[in-house]
């Protein structure tokens, strides 16, 4: 057995066979279809993947195609296809290259994935004039592994038969990465394409959370597989209305792609605890209308019948948006970020505000501020809605912040007798409290919710919420996460907004808090000397 690591970037354990697809472009065969001719055929076949993906609701891949017609059709490329001889293949797929490299150069990450879409479309449009096959003989459970995977080579695949995706060259967005998203199935990226295919036999292992690619696993990792199974389908049967009331919690969700709102089918899960509405501005090239973010509002309306926690535009420190012009600052986890970007940026932070009010959404709306440190960012925020819901004749709805700055938990105590709700964003809780870049692996020691230092902090919003009857939630990974669920509810957390993937397994843990830890007191916890300590605990 031998093992690769790469980058999971659709959760999952899948065991199959390994299907290799070369899609890469071979000069030598001539066309057999005029350059023109392919342009057409191409355009027709994008339009029939569009049409074919919006009726099985598969929104976002349809409109990754649509971008690719866009692509296709852009007035530079097609002026510099006219200047080529037709059979001059090589040539015609280096204009595509070509703009592809123009992209690479620039320093936003949103271009540089679209680097991949053009050479993918370059490469289509070379298989369409050379009349290479797209059918795939595939068999049964197979884990597909190729240096690129482009919308021909996924849509002539029969996906039920497909368990995993080893992709070399993918970003986070890639057309390849959101049909595994899409469709429940574990993905990895950056993994050598050639040393699998060196080492490859008989079966293939893929773990789309932690990147690991296992070739020819030994008996421990196929039973792993089997375990995984076997665990989820319990899970599952056990993840009923009944047991999540019986321990008397809330599940919501944290939304945030148009993506997942499509995909969104829990009936269990009737709330939104967290929608990250930067999705809407950094999944785009330029700044989206006041139409366009009023229709996503609609959408995510018409999914969900409670709750939604709308959190205003949350840009700045990791998440950039290339044509809002972020200023380069040498600390941006520590700069202009959250509530302070809106605070600049006030007519974007208006329009935000007016998009959920003139939409259905408000019937059911929160809005949540991010990055509030200090009370006068919340009331300042607060007078900007109530001035925007005044105009259209509307009440304010609730108001609350995302706890995520010691100073805001510390505080608690203040805002309280202020906001409508508290939900703690625990990501950036500890690595605010660490003073580590929750980005740099060097530092990954120092992202532990178990430390007993993000505890005391989590557990004084929590009590104060108790205790002055206001809201809280936790919508940070620390709520997905199986003991740091157990340690939530055990402090007195009941409501958890969490990938709505991971509810099965989080009610597990939960009942398991209920019935074998109730005994463990928060004083208990609070007191340990370290993560460890406090992990011994629920052991």
């Amino acid at each position: 057995m031998s093992s690769f690591k790469g980058t999971g970037v659709s959760p999952g354990l899948a065991i199959g066979k390994p299907y290799f697809i070369n899609n890469e472009v071979d000069f030598s065969i001539k066309p057999h279809k005029s350059l023109i001719e392919s342009i057409k055929l191409l355009n027709e076949r994008y339009d029939h993947l569009i049409e074919e993906l919006k009726n099985t609701n598969r929104d976002l891949e349809s409109e990754i195609i649509d971008s690719y017609k866009l692509i296709l059709n852009d007035p530079e490329i097609k002026n510099e296809l006219e200047k080529i001889n037709n059979d001059d293949i090589e040539a015609i797929y280096n204009v595509f290259t070509s703009s592809a490299n123009l992209l690479e150069t620039l320093e936003d990450e949103y271009f540089k994935q679209r680097t991949e879409d053009i050479i993918s479309i370059g490469k289509e449009l070379i298989f369409t004039m050379q009349s290479t096959p797209s059918d795939h003989n595939q068999g049964d459970n197979i884990i597909v592994i190729a240096k690129q995977l482009t919308p021909n080579d996924t849509s002539s695949l029969n996906l039920k038969k497909v368990l995993g995706f080893i992709v070399q060259e993918a970003g986070q967005t890639s057309h390849a990465v959101i049909v595994a998203k899409n469709l429940g199935i574990p993905c990895v990226i950056g993994i050598d394409i050639e040393s699998v295919k060196k080492e490859s036999e008989n079966l293939v292992a893929v773990d789309g959370l932690t990147g690991e690619v296992f070739l020819n696993p030994d008996e421990k990792i196929i039973s792993e597989v089997e375990k995984y199974k076997m665990t989820n389908e319990k899970l599952k049967k056990d993840y009923t209305k009944k047991n999540i009331e019986s321990i008397e919690i809330e599940f919501r969700a944290n939304i945030g792609s148009d993506e997942e709102i499509n995909q969104f089918s829990d009936d269990l899960i009737q709330s939104v605890g967290l929608f990250r509405s930067e999705f809407i501005y950094i999944d785009k090239a330029s700044k989206p209308s006041l139409e366009e973010q009023i229709k996503i509002n609609e959408k995510l309306s018409s999914k969900f019948n409670n709750d939604i926690v709308f959190r205003t535009l949350d840009i700045g420190g990791d998440k950039e948006v290339s044509y809002l012009n972020l200023p380069k600052e040498e600390n941006p986890f520590l700069g202009v970020r959250g509530i302070r970007y809106s605070f600049k940026e006030k007519d974007l932070f208006r329009e935000q505000i007016i998009s959920i009010l003139k939409s259905s959404l408000i019937s059911k709306v929160k809005i949540m501020f991010p990055m509030v440190s200090i009370l006068e960012e919340y009331l300042d925020a607060k007078d900007i809605v109530s001035e925007e819901a005044k105009k259209l004749g509307l009440e304010t709805p609730p108001l609350g912040i995302m706890v995520e700055t010691p100073a805001a938990a510390i505080n608690a105590r203040i805002f309280a007798d202020y906001v409508d709700f508290f939900s703690i964003g625990t990501n950036d809780l500890i690595q605010y409290t660490y003073a580590a870049d929750r980005g740099v692996a060097e530092l990954n020691k120092y992202q532990d919710p178990l430390n007993p230092a993000v505890l005391n902090l989590i557990n004084n919003v929590i009590q104060i919420g108790r205790e002055l009857n206001v809201e809280v939630s936790v919508c940070g990974d620390m709520a997905s996460d199986q003991e740091g669920a157990i340690i939530l509810y055990l402090l007195g957390l009941r409501i958890f907004s969490i990938a709505p993937s991971q509810a099965p397994l989080i009610l597990s843990s939960l009942h398991k808090a209920n019935t074998q830890l109730s005994h463990i007191s928060s004083d208990e916890i609070l007191s340990q000397i370290d993560s460890q300590s406090v992990r011994n605990l629920i052991v």
